[in-house]
């Protein structure tokens, strides 16, 4: 069997359709050697593994790590952390707020979607939703208008009604800006590594421009290898990162068979991704 590296994938702590565990055993099974859980926002999957037994992790290299949702004022950035100490106070103490104002942004949210789309979301459905463990975003909010029969598909859902309304308010909620997350990642002893570049819509210049200034931050790395990259984006972001001699990182973003059944751990979409090595990893390993 052919061995590959997934560093970004998501369990049931943030919006991922399996469990930290099932996942280790899915990496296993799929000639993973190396894999690195990155929930949104929340390390407490990686606490669920660590407080599991070691024999979980037997055969598969784990390194902890996490997605920071970075707030900028065009597209999506998110910044990932990797072999952070999930223990650490500082990170532990932001992301405690991080979920409070989530949970208040999905709020909002709902009232908006009622308010725009003329749909109900039942009282005792809200109060379950808000209950869950895990750390809450649109793609809960997703998952109900399934079960509440206003879409088959989360894509569905995000197309028709959680895209608009979140450009409302998208500006209104703090945030943690990406300095901020960058400082977050480093001061818990990781690696911070700029998410699937993609989602920010910039040019190539102005995302240079960018990854100049993040460096001066403390970035020091950039996700090349993604399972939405096209080729030709591959290839121009591993020149700039390159370039800018910042770390090479990649993975499929798996979430699973309910959020994004079009992508499959290690292998991505229609066996785009199949990653045997990365410039990260050899940092990592020094």
């Amino acid at each position: 069997m052919d061995e590959f590296i997934d560093l970004h994938m998501h369990s049931t702590f943030s919006d991922g359709d399996k469990t930290p565990r099932e996942l280790v055993q899915m990496a296993r099974e799929k000639g993973i050697t190396t894999m690195s859980l990155t929930d949104h926002d929340t390390v407490n999957g990686c606490k669920n593994l660590f407080a599991q037994n070691i024999q979980t992790l037997e055969g598969v290299r784990f390194i902890p790590g996490i997605e920071l949702t970075a707030k900028v004022s065009k597209g999506r950035m998110h910044i990932l952390g990797y072999a952070i100490n999930v223990y650490d106070q500082a990170l532990n103490e932001r992301l405690q707020k991080e979920d409070q104002e989530n949970r208040e942004k999905l709020l909002t949210l709902i009232h908006l979607v009622e308010k725009d789309y003329h749909l109900t979301f039942p009282q005792e459905e809200v109060d379950t939703l808000l209950k869950q463990g895990h750390n809450l975003g649109r793609p809960d909010l997703a998952k109900l208008c399934i079960k509440l029969g206003y879409a088959n598909t989360v894509s569905e859902a995000f197309e028709k009604y959680l895209i608009a309304p979140y450009e409302k308010i998208r500006g209104v909620y703090k945030g943690i800006l990406p300095e901020e997350g960058i400082a977050l990642i480093l001061g818990s002893g990781g690696v911070p590594v700029l998410a699937h570049p993609y989602t920010l819509e910039l040019s190539d210049n102005e995302l240079t421009s960018l990854l100049i200034d993040l460096k001066e931050k403390g970035l020091m790395g950039v996700e090349v290898y993604h399972s939405s990259h096209s080729f030709e984006e591959r290839r121009r972001y591993l020149e700039i990162a390159r370039n800018l001699n910042l770390y090479v990182s990649g993975g499929s973003d798996y979430h699973g068979p309910v959020t994004k059944p079009y992508i499959e751990m290690g292998s991505g979409k229609n066996n785009n991704l199949k990653i045997k090595h990365l410039s990260l990893l050899d940092h990592l390993s020094r």
